[in-house]
């Protein structure tokens, strides 16, 4: 790999050299990166890890690691959720290394937020407003989520989307969709 930048703010961008197949390239990662854990996670990479650090409705490779608040839903509360009559929808969230940045300003309003992909498809869209045109409230997992849902909402109108948001939720933001 050829290191194309290097800061403090951003981290190493790496231009990936290689003539094999993505599946090839794709196959030495695994090979050779570990499962990032959490930071507040003190040990050594485990190999359950792979398993145990994925929510069980990812689909979508890309992220560097799982949006932790899903880590703790499973087929069981899940369903538990809709025998109470919780619906529930997805997006596809790409968290990146950004993510883990803390904040370094002495006014919050000055902090740079990092930007995440996301995809929220038609049936999100329709479930979100189908809720919402009977009352119901929308209740997201996780930052990533939140941050997703409430940028689509900026948006106006709410339709199928893909893109990245770097909206900074802090006291004080208006909710318009969560």
């Amino acid at each position: 790999a050829e290191v194309i930048d290097n800061t403090t703010s951003r981290g190493r961008t790496l231009r990936f050299l290689f003539d094999g197949s993505y599946e090839e390239f794709r196959s030495k990662l695994i090979e050779l990166g570990e499962t990032p854990l959490p930071k507040y996670i003190k040990r050594d990479v485990e190999p359950e890890d792979e398993e145990r650090y994925q929510t069980i409705y990812a689909k979508n490779e890309g992220s560097v690691a799982a949006p932790t608040a899903g880590l703790h839903f499973d087929e069981p509360l899940l369903s538990n959720l809709n025998s109470y009559g919780v619906n529930h929808a997805f997006v596809t969230l790409h968290v990146r290394a950004g993510t883990f940045q803390p904040v370094k300003v002495e006014d919050i309003k000055d902090h740079q937020m990092h930007s995440e992909y996301f995809e929220v498809c038609q049936e999100t869209v329709d479930k979100i407003v189908t809720t919402k045109a009977n009352g119901g409230r929308i209740v997201a997992v996780g930052t990533t989520a939140v941050r997703t849902l409430e940028s689509i909402a900026l948006q106006g109108i709410l339709s199928s989307t893909k893109g990245d948001t770097d909206i900074f939720i802090y006291p004080g933001f208006e909710f318009r969709l969560v």
